[in-house]
């Protein structure tokens, strides 16, 4: 009998499966990916496959319409065998909440069924040199220009800078002062001239932490995420619903400091 009311025998299905997978197919590169900071797309191509990857999202967008608790139980056994490859699929999951939610289905879909299968990394550019608690000053200006928004300034500590494909970025527009100015854009890496990976930082981290510069990158206007000025409403409100996969992530690494703890002292 699972003692846990809230994880019905589906989603113990899941968490048992889950668990399989991260204990056979995560955990023996753990060692070699901490010392390496390389990560293996062929591993997160198969988490995919699996459905391990927002879970949560609508079957339309690549999903399995399960919900965000499917999420957790997920976020839980990755993290138990490897932390910094489980912040793959815990950003996964923020960035998919923001598109699926706010973003128009015809210019996201393409993005959320590659990161579902496993065949992209996402991140979110919110803190900058001058600024990284206090999100509702951020400086990063982006200017219209046509059917373009252009980019030039700078983003640092950000999870996955470097590795990532996409980067759902917050920056000043400008309609208000404060938080009423920001707007979110998404931003292809590939496809976007002017966007550098400025530098990668060398910390004690569970995953990659990174610089990025913007010079004079130039984003389709389609790509906003909502409408002008409601970018810090959205992300806020997404992070939200981020915090409990990072604490279910975290339970699941503890569990596993407990584990390790028990057989040692045995």
């Amino acid at each position: 009998m699972n003692p846990n009311p809230y994880i019905d025998e589906d989603l113990q299905a899941l968490a048992e499966t889950a668990r399989r997978f991260a204990t056979e197919r995560v955990a023996p590169g753990f060692l070699e990916r901490d010392k390496t900071r390389v990560f293996d797309r062929e591993l997160l191509r198969e988490m995919g496959s699996l459905g391990f990857i927002c879970p949560e999202l609508p079957e339309e967008f690549g999903g399995l319409g399960m919900g965000c608790l499917a999420a957790g139980v997920i976020h839980e056994e990755i993290a138990r065998a490897d932390l910094s490859f489980s912040y793959l699929n815990l950003l996964a999951s923020l960035n998919g909440q923001i598109l699926s939610k706010y973003g128009h289905p015809d210019i996201v879909g393409p993005w959320l069924r590659k990161l579902t299968q496993g065949e992209a990394i996402c991140c979110i550019a919110l803190t900058e040199p001058r600024g990284g608690s206090d999100a509702a000053n951020l400086r990063l200006r982006i200017e219209r220009e046509g059917d373009f928004y252009v980019l030039n300034g700078e983003k640092t500590w950000i999870s996955n800078g470097g590795i990532a494909d996409h980067y759902v970025v917050l920056a000043r527009t400008g309609e208000a002062p404060g938080a009423k100015g920001l707007s979110a854009f998404v931003v292809d890496f590939a496809t976007t001239p002017g966007v550098w990976i400025g530098e990668r930082y060398k910390v004690i981290a569970p995953h990659p932490l990174g610089r990025l510069r913007f010079n004079s990158a130039r984003v389709p206007a389609s790509q906003m995420i909502g409408k002008p000025g409601e970018g810090f409403k959205i992300v806020m409100a997404t992070l939200d619903l981020f915090r409990p996969s990072v604490g279910a992530a975290a339970l699941g690494f503890a569990r596993r400091a407990l584990d390790e703890s028990l057989k040692r002292a045995r």
